[in-house]
Order: structure tokens, then sequence, then C-alpha cells
């Protein structure tokens, strides 16, 4: 009786790296094409009051900015809004957000009565949580 020995080799599992550049490449491509950046900044010429002591907020889930430059223009989401509209803007985000905090980055020169009107439009958008930018004086 005649054995035959036949001698197996023993083959590993490899993983082709050939093409890992490539996958690389194409994700960094669409990550670049996919993240949406801001296509317009404000150019606001603001000077914000000062004030002995400030707190930084450092949140930035529960914040929304509404900005008042010197010519007494409002901006809510980068649009430009009536005074009269400030509500219909808010309300949504403050039923959407109930910790929403509201930063009120209001020129120094602005007048009382528009700060005014718009105070009593957060308060009807049920927008309790405000606070004043101001730069601290040193």
């Amino acid at each position: 009786m005649r054995k035959s020995i036949i001698r197996r080799s023993a083959r590993g599992t490899t993983i082709p790296t050939a093409s890992t550049a490539d996958i690389a490449f194409l994700l960094i491509l669409f990550f670049m094409v996919t993240t949406v950046f801001r296509a317009t900044t404000l150019k606001l010429m603001i000077k914000l009051p000062e004030a002995r002591s400030t707190e930084r907020i450092l949140l930035r889930k529960n914040v929304t900015s509404l900005w008042v430059d010197t010519d007494s223009k409002i901006y809510v989401d980068d649009n430009i809004v009536t005074e009269n509209l400030v509500a219909a803007k808010i309300a949504p985000k403050v039923w959407n957000n109930p910790e929403l905090i509201v930063i009120l980055n209001i020129d120094g020169g602005v007048l009382y009565g528009v700060v005014d009107i718009i105070l009593d439009q957060l308060k009807e958008a049920k927008a309790f949580r405000i606070t004043f930018a101001t730069e601290h004086r040193r």
C-alpha cells in the first residue's frame, strides 16, 4: 500500500491594500463636496456697549443671535427683519427649543425705543431667556 503525502501550504488571508489611497481620496472629496459652508458673512459694524463684568456663554446649541446695527436694521439668522416680524421669526425656534437663549447684539448707539420694541416682540414670542452682548471693560 502506497501512501501519498500531499503537502498543503498554509495560505493566510490577505487584504488587498492597493486601493486604500483611492478610497481615502474619494472620502475626502465626498466630505469636501457635501460640507456646507456659510456663503455670506455679515459685515456689521456694531460697537457693543461696555460692561464691568460679563459672562461668556459657552453653549452654542441652545443659542440664537439677534443683531441690530447703527441704522436700526434687525438681523435674525442672517436675514433682515422688520421690528414687527421679530416675534414671527423667533416664535418657531422657541416652540422647537424651549431652552433657547436669545443673544441681543445691539449697537451702543441704537435708540432705546427700538430695543423696547424688540423686547416686546421677544416677550410675545415667549422667548424669556434673553441676554445682551457686551464688551468687557478693562
